[in-house]
């Protein structure tokens, strides 16, 4: 069994690199997307569940963002698994927690924030936490997600950045122009 978690792990990683190695991401197709709905698939996709790390949204249910369907879709997924994985992760949890994800309205652009309450992001990996191959703090991890995931926010005219960390756990905000 231990061989081949690690084989899968070695598997893993090495289509990650392909995929990040020949992947350019299409320019984004803009629409109109529905926020609520558009997070609670990308949080049953990402893993949150009642019964161990759940999903808290505060986002209206007519809530509308600008952006690629298929691009949020993976952009939120990574990030609410991120979230998921680290609480399952922190030191002396029992794998529960919650998933914060709301939407505020700034200078023409939607910002939607996401904060778990995992144990925060390591502060060695803080300084390259959006480069590629170099943000993972778990074992396996490839160090993609994030760095995918800031590429397709930038895709899109808008940002995403770490703006809380700590031991109660990691804020992200992604930004979307309006």
């Amino acid at each position: 069994p231990r061989l081949e978690r690690a084989l899968d792990r070695a598997i893993r990683l090495a289509s990650d690199v392909l995929a990040y190695g020949r992947s350019q991401e299409p320019a984004p197709s803009p629409a109109e997307v529905a926020l609520a709905q558009a997070v609670t698939i990308a949080a049953e996709d990402a893993g949150l569940t009642p019964e161990g790390v759940r999903l808290e949204a505060d986002i209206p249910p007519e809530a509308r963002v600008r952006a690629d369907p298929e691009q949020l879709h993976r952009l939120l997924v990574n990030l609410l698994r991120n979230g998921r994985e680290a609480i399952a992760a922190k030191a002396g949890g029992d794998g529960r927690g919650a998933i914060s994800v709301g939407l505020t309205q700034r200078e023409a652009a939607s910002v939607i924030r996401i904060a778990d309450t995992g144990p925060g992001v390591p502060d060695r990996i803080l300084a390259r936490l959006f480069q590629p191959f170099s943000g993972s703090s778990r074992p396996g991890g490839a160090g993609l997600g994030l760095a995918i995931a800031r590429e397709l926010a930038q895709g899109h005219g808008g940002d995403l950045s770490l703006v809380s960390n700590g031991p109660e756990g990691a804020v992200f905000e992604l930004t979307l122009p309006d």
